[in-house]
């Protein structure tokens, strides 16, 4: 395999989130004391915690590898899911050393092993990514029209209904030949936007079922690990806050979300726990997905190495 890119990775975007992270967990123990959180994580149940999680890792594995399976062989070129899950288990190995380059590796390790061109995966990646977003602000959306009973909850879903309709809007003219204005016919032409135009409302129904099903298990899993930790988070507040906290974790500021989570559902499930508790949970929680990640990934990275071996 060909370097991933981290090599050539300047050194201060490799260390930009870290020191994010630092910022960020240093304002959280600012205002909750360290020895509170410590004491919150002990008295956890914490082997309800490990097991919910370990689990819903394997499932999300198999779930998020066969969306790309899905998403490569409709739009690029043939992947079996056994693909599929090396190319996931691969990127997992290399999200957690270099977080800037999680996504980056998913399109040039299909370059090495379909020879699909970059702007072409990568315009099967963006229209997956659009499509998680889509997923994301309506649940989000659903759980605060649900659960209306503070103003933070309320803020979800004035932002959640906002960026629904964005989202939609973008889809529609990207995939509609109308409006035939010179510059969107034009746009619509880029190479990146090429899984749009392939994309039929077939490819929706697939994905929903798949993507849904793979949110669901994070709301299931936050409200049971919440609960490990004291944290009483109701239902629907976790369908609304969930989808804001992953994408609070995605956000290129901190790696894999290590204590922007944290400070997010600080901010939303305030009323449903100790501050300690929740802080707790919010740290160990991206901590321990990126180990189990990184267990799963281990097997794929020697299947690489193998495959490496034959070329």
């Amino acid at each position: 395999m060909e370097p991933t890119g981290e090599a050539s990775t300047p050194f201060w975007k490799k260390v930009l989130p870290w020191v994010g992270a630092v910022g960020i967990i240093g304002w959280i123990f600012g205002h909750v004391p360290f020895a509170e959180v410590i004491e919150a994580a002990r008295g956890a149940d914490l082997g309800t915690f490990f097991l919910a999680l370990g689990l819903a890792v394997v499932g999300w594995f198999l779930l998020d590898s066969r969306a790309y399976a899905y998403v490569i062989t409709r739009f690029n070129a043939p992947l079996s899911w056994a693909e599929a899950r090396a190319l996931r288990g691969v990127t997992y190995i290399v999200a957690a050393i270099n977080w800037n380059i999680g996504t980056a590796s998913v399109v040039l390790y299909l370059r090495r092993l379909k020879q699909i061109p970059v702007l072409e995966s990568t315009s099967s990646v963006f229209f997956y990514t659009n499509f998680d977003g889509l997923v994301l602000v309506s649940l989000a959306f659903l759980g605060a029209s649900l659960f209306g009973e503070s103003p933070e909850v309320l803020q979800i879903q004035r932002g959640a209904g906002v960026a629904f309709g964005v989202i939609v809007v973008t889809l529609a003219l990207l995939m509609s030949s109308k409006p035939s204005w010179g510059w969107l016919t034009r746009a619509r032409a880029w190479p990146i936007f090429l899984a749009f135009r392939r994309a039929r409302p077939r490819d929706f129904a697939v994905l929903l079922a798949i993507r849904l099903t793979y949110f669901a298990g994070f709301v299931v899993v936050f409200t049971v690990g919440a609960r490990a930790f004291g944290i009483d988070l109701p239902w629907m507040l976790a369908v609304a806050s969930v989808p804001v906290v992953l994408m609070a974790g995605a956000l290129p500021i901190a790696p894999a979300g290590l204590g922007t989570q944290a400070a997010t559902m600080l901010f939303f499930w305030s009323e449903h726990g100790s501050e300690a508790q929740i802080v707790a949970f919010g740290l160990l929680f991206p901590i321990v997905i990126t180990l189990a990640r990184v267990l799963i990934g281990l097997p794929y990275l020697q299947q690489l190495k193998g495959l490496r071996a034959d070329e």
